[in-house]
């Protein structure tokens, strides 16, 4: 099986859990059993993982969380490797908003249309949702943000009291740490069911 290489975005006020809870999914989830138990006692991942998860923000300089921790991430948008999966994690809708006025950052997400999968966290479907790829699609995102998406881009058949939406090569999620079931979510797809439940044991969640 190929690996996969996945881009976080980031932004300035960007959620902590929204980005990093599926970056954690993907970058523990291994092979099999004997290279998972290695991955929790190597202080390096292996080279050998399925999926491997870079940051992504408009340029190189650190970036400062809504909870205030600084993150640098790896690439830019001018210098990120091609990517098989993008995920777009959300922030404040201050934040938000920002990213929807961005035409640079909005251009670059849509430049990726016909890549593996589009993933959302939270309010990042409020930014794909400006780049028109989710127009006529089923999509969701935080529960308190439903009403907002739903004025916002009236084209997007916005979904309530679901953790995980699937359409197309887009999937989106509900609040901060669904982006955890959708990243789960994305492992089955990939790579099955008992992958997705072992990977599942390694972090200590209840997947579905």
């Amino acid at each position: 099986m190929r690996k996969r290489k996945v881009g976080i975005l980031l932004y300035d006020y960007v959620d902590i859990l929204d980005f990093s809870g599926p970056a954690e999914v993907l970058a523990l989830t291994a092979n099999n059993k004997v290279e998972q138990a290695l991955s929790l006692y190597k202080k390096e991942l292996l080279p050998t993982r399925p999926f491997e998860v870079y940051t992504i923000a408009e340029t190189e300089v650190e970036i400062k969380t809504h909870s205030g921790i600084k993150v640098k991430p790896d690439y830019s948008i001018d210098n990120s490797p091609e990517l098989d999966i993008l995920i777009i994690p959300g922030g404040p809708l201050r934040a938000v908003q920002s990213i929807v006025k961005n035409s640079k950052i909005i251009d670059w997400i849509i430049k990726h249309e016909n890549i593996d999968y589009i993933c959302t966290v939270c309010t990042g479907a409020y930014i794909l949702g400006e780049t028109g790829l989710l127009d006529g699609k089923n999509a969701t995102t935080h529960h308190l943000a439903l009403k907002l998406l739903k004025d916002k881009y009236p084209k997007i058949q916005v979904l309530s009291d679901i953790k995980v939406v699937h359409d197309g090569n887009i999937i989106s999620s509900g609040g901060v740490s669904s982006g955890i079931n959708m990243a789960l979510y994305l492992v089955e797809k990939i790579m099955g069911r008992a992958t997705a439940e072992r990977t599942c044991k390694t972090i200590e969640f209840t997947y579905h």
